[in-house]
């Protein structure tokens, strides 16, 4: 037997059932409301490492993993985690789960990671493992794996090295619970966790699913409880506009209904029973609870319960690490693959023959499925065309001349090429190389002919333009139609072939064409699948800078929203509207922003800064957790502040009553 009932299993068990299925057990064995459900024990994930023969290969990756190297522990990541996705589950387990499954009589579950060293005071594995809502009997089998490889994210491999565990056996358990689909759901602390008042308890409620809070995406509804009186001490009720749904077994963001936005989500009669739950769990246990409770028909039902571990915690320390480079979208483009490599190419190793070194881009390219491709620049070479080759090319009017001819020469010998019987992709792809090449400046410097630039070389710039990009591009799409009739195998693919598979020199591998069409990035000449742009850049220490975000001009002079850590300080803003600007906090900042994450950019930046403020967000909010833990000054739930402040607005945060005085507008 791999798997066990909740009630099967309690707190002692935790060596098999992780700290979660544990503590389900053990809430389950003493009349706790918890939906039902089973565990499937972490021998069951030994067992298809061995029958795999998995676990060696793991042991290997993970020794030959530097910490010190972002990309090292990425991966490492990458290949244990196809190692489990691609090997077959044994037939026996997969039986097993399946019955348990049917037994259930549920016809959407939640699938959670339980690792086995999880949960406790020492350390708490919250967030780092990975969790499945509404899943059916089509992707059980799937998401169990899933929860299995998580105990090998980046996240999870570092979190292991920083709390010593490097030595420890860790292994996950998979919790399998019925789905509550919850019309109002949250959390409860069973201790303040901002004053630390045992005698109060905090719970927070918000419309829908409980992601929405737990991912700082709304600001629920705050009540403070005075435990021995058994009454409401404080609330704080949150306007909320939108709330995460089930439809069919995916999870939606929906509107609220207007008539409901305003209202409190419980009433106070309802807010005092699930107090008088949260005591009992406390009180069982014998220690300060964070519970995430969900609510649906009239009845209550607990989903987790873990200690409290930042209580009294020490003040992290993180490694301040600047970016190593910085890039900045230039471009949403419909380009194949073989129109990317081109592209790169001719912006890498041509462009620097051609301006005798004064330009060499890097472009970092993103094709995006439905939307495009993308192409990033760093930060830095934005303003070359203007102060580099618009002065160069100024002084040496004949070279550029003599380049717009040779670019217009090569366009008219593409066409030409392109609608040959036979077509010769190495002279071709050479052609479209230098011609990109010539084009990449020529364009802009048409663009400072209508900034009101107007001399001998931006009007040449400017007839170029007229006479060959459209043209240029038209080709580039003629060749992918040709492609697609030469390899009509291929032919739902051809966006997705390189120049050596074209030409022949490499063989065409199906499953890489289809893993391609997901989704790439492509950079330095190498092209990355399964991973999300977030991830390629984390993983290189490279951050997104994003700007034009508009403002509201206020006059207000104070604003308002709820503690989560204590404390007074003043200083200067700075308005972070997308995690991957995190890189532009410098030490001593005050960081406002809608929300934050796990990124570990992001973390690095709450670091450096003096303060926190959010637009969203409640108590068990990413922010909010951080800050009590780094013992920074947060003010959560704001609503307004990305909109109000303004980076260089000189403010005081007075978070020992939840109000941001500007003192000083930039």
């Amino acid at each position: 037997m791999h798997t066990k009932k909740f009630q099967q299993l309690s707190k002692k068990d935790t060596a098999i059932a992780g700290g979660k299925g544990a503590s389900l057990g053990e809430m389950t064995g003493a009349g706790i409301p918890v939906p039902p459900g089973f565990v499937i024990l972490a021998g069951a994930f030994e067992k298809f490492l061995e029958e795999t023969d998995l676990a060696q290969e793991i042991t290997a990756q993970l020794k030959k993993v530097n910490y010190d190297d972002v990309n090292s522990v990425d991966e490492a990541s990458n290949v244990i985690r196809d190692l489990i996705h691609d090997a077959e589950m044994p037939k026996d387990l997969q039986k097993e789960f399946m019955d348990d499954f049917k037994k259930l009589k549920a016809e959407y579950v939640a699938v959670r990671s339980s690792a086995t060293a999880e949960d406790s005071s020492v350390a708490s594995w919250a967030g780092e493992l990975e969790s499945y809502l509404n899943t059916d009997k089509n992707n059980l089998l799937a998401n169990i794996k899933n929860c299995w490889s998580s105990l090998f994210t980046p996240r999870a491999i570092f979190y292991r090295k920083e709390k010593k565990l490097l030595e420890t056996q860790v292994s996950v358990a998979v919790v399998v619970q019925k789905m509550i689909q919850s019309e109002v759901s949250g959390i409860c602390f069973t201790v303040h966790p901002v004053t630390e008042d045992r005698n109060q308890m905090v719970i927070e409620a918000g419309w829908g699913l409980g992601e929405a809070i737990v991912g700082g995406l709304i600001t629920p509804d705050s009540f403070v409880i005075d435990k021995k009186a058994s009454e409401i001490m404080d609330k704080n009720i949150s306007r909320q506009e939108m709330m995460i749904v089930r439809e069919k077994n995916e999870t939606k963001e929906v509107k609220v209904a207007t008539s409901k936005q305003e209202k409190q989500k419980m009433a106070d009669k309802d807010i005092l029973k699930l107090a008088k739950i949260c005591q009992e769990i406390e009180n069982h246990y014998g220690f300060p609870c964070d519970i995430e409770w969900a609510y649906e028909k009239k009845k209550f039902y607990i989903v987790q319960s873990r200690p409290i571990t930042t209580l009294n915690a020490k003040k992290e320390t993180i490694k301040n690490k600047p970016a190593e480079k910085i890039f900045k979208k230039s471009d949403t483009r419909l380009l194949s693959l073989l129109a990317v490599e081109y592209w790169y190419r001719a912006e890498s190793e041509i462009l620097p023959k051609l301006t005798h070194g004064l330009v060499r881009y890097d472009p970092l390219i993103v094709y995006n499925p439905g939307k495009g491709v993308d192409i990033y620049y760093e930060l830095h070479d934005w303003v070359l065309e203007d102060d580099v080759l618009a002065p160069y090319f100024q002084k040496n009017i004949r070279e550029f001349i003599k380049l717009a001819d040779e670019h217009e020469k090569e366009c008219l010998e593409i066409k030409k090429m392109v609608k040959s019987k036979v077509l010769n992709f190495p002279k071709l792809f050479e052609l479209f190389t230098s011609a990109w090449a010539k084009l990449s400046f020529i364009v802009p410097l048409g663009e400072l002919y209508h900034a009101g630039v107007k001399n001998a070389v931006t009007s040449r710039a400017v007839k170029t333009r007229q006479k060959t990009v459209n043209d240029f591009y038209q080709t580039s799409r003629t060749l992918t139609i040709r492609i697609e009739a030469e390899l009509p195998q291929y032919k739902e693919y051809a966006n997705f072939l390189t120049f050596e598979e074209v030409s022949g020199s490499k063989k065409i591998s199906l499953a890489g064409l289809k893993e391609r069409r997901k989704g790439y990035v492509f950079y330095k000449n190498k092209i990355y699948t399964d991973i999300s742009l977030t991830d390629f850049m984390r993983a290189r220490n490279f951050v997104l800078f994003i700007d034009n975000f508009s403002s509201v001009v206020s006059d207000q002079s104070s604003l308002k929203g709820v503690v989560a850590m204590k404390g007074n300080v003043a200083g200067h803003v700075r308005v972070i509207f997308h995690q991957n600007q995190m890189s532009l906090v410098k030490k001593g900042d005050i960081l406002v922003t809608p929300m934050t994450t796990t990124d570990d950019e992001c973390v690095m930046a709450l670091s450096r800064a003096a303060a926190i403020i959010t637009d969203e967000g409640g108590m068990t909010s990413h922010a909010a957790i951080v800050a009590r833990e780094m013992k920074k000054p947060c003010i959560i739930g704001t609503k307004i502040a990305t909109q109000v402040l303004h980076d260089g607005d000189e403010i005081e945060v007075d978070a020992n009553i939840g109000v941001v005085k500007i003192l000083k507008r930039k």
